[in-house]
């Protein structure tokens, strides 16, 4: 049962990189227009949402946050948000094939620490985390952490917050987000399964209907928020930044709050604990890696261009300027 909700969630975070790829080549294609940062990042993302690109990666991530949420439904947040860290492999490997060339032996290096310590933290946490139901006290703590954290982001978004303070405010915002799409989609599923109704699934829940729709319409301001900052993220810096704050704040955000407020993991030995703590630690050295050594990241030379990807080498040192000015 728990490796159908984890390949679930790893088919969705495939598809989360090749959205987030076609979502990146549109709004940085779009990325001139005034001098200031905040208002060159908004125009482009305006800009770019009638492209095809665009909507296309739109729908490609509609769907695999779609898997996302089905896989939180499923299965616990420590075993289902880790599995995203797949979605920043993914998209280092995209990247490298759409600039046209090959990856360095430290990207293959993060690429590799990425993905085994995935692999250890969801091979350590199967043996000690436990599923758990939400009840009113929790569904309440949720909400004013939402509350909390939406208007926090509304902040970030007005202010002229650059790349990464961007992305450390998204990866806050879907770590919550996440963590109350596993509350919304355990009560949604026990509400299709009831043989009684939507009362006897409420009842089992223990949560209210009236407070569980208000967790929905949180979760899906939280989602938009979070989904603008992103956007505008793009304008600034490689999509490897944006998925790496994504996928290592994200999935610590939303395990914390699995631990201490759903109360997920039972009782570990130290070691246990050590090797969970170094495993995740591996996961951000891969994640440093990655962003360090992928032709598009701050760390890494340039590849020579042919005669033909002019083009490209333009949108590139564009891009390049516009990080160095936010």
């Amino acid at each position: 049962m728990i490796l159908i909700p984890v390949l679930i969630a790893a088919v969705g975070a495939v598809g989360l990189a090749l959205g987030t790829h076609l979502q990146h080549r549109a709004v940085r294609a779009r990325t001139a227009g005034p001098s200031e940062p905040r208002e060159r990042g908004r125009a482009a993302v305006l800009r770019a949402f009638g492209d095809p690109a665009w909507l296309l990666g739109t729908g490609v991530i509609v769907l695999a946050t779609a898997l996302n949420i089905l896989a939180l439904g499923l299965a616990p947040i420590a075993l289902v948000q880790p599995v995203g860290v797949l979605a920043l492999i993914c998209a280092a490997v995209i990247s490298a094939r759409a600039l046209g060339v090959r990856m360095n032996r430290g990207l293959v290096r993060g690429i590799g620490l990425s993905g085994l310590s995935v692999v250890a933290f969801v091979g350590i946490s199967s043996a000690f985390v436990r599923d758990t139901t939400a009840a009113e006290p929790e569904a309440l703590r949720l909400v004013w952490a939402l509350v909390a954290l939406i208007a926090l982001g509304a902040v970030a978004a007005r202010r002229r917050a650059g790349h990464l303070a961007r992305v450390v405010g998204a990866g806050v915002l879907f770590g919550a987000v996440a963590a109350t799409a596993h509350v919304v989609s355990a009560a949604a599923l026990g509400i299709l399964r009831a043989p009684e109704g939507i009362g006897s699934a409420a009842a089992q829940t223990a949560i209210p209907l009236p407070l569980l729709g208000l967790l929905l319409l949180l979760l899906a301001a939280a989602s938009a928020l979070g989904a603008w900052l992103v956007q505008t993220a793009y304008a600034s810096g490689p999509p490897e930044t944006v998925l790496a704050g994504l996928t290592v704040i994200d999935p610590v955000i939303a395990v914390a709050v699995g631990a201490a407020l759903l109360g997920e993991y039972a009782p570990m030995p130290p070691v246990a604990l050590l090797l969970l703590i170094a495993s995740g630690l591996v996961a951000c050295c891969g994640v440093a890696g990655i962003i360090k050594n992928h032709p598009d990241g701050p760390g890494a030379a340039r590849a020579p261009v042919t005669a033909g990807a002019a083009p490209l080498e333009r949108t590139l040192d564009g891009a390049a300027a516009a990080n160095r000015r936010s």
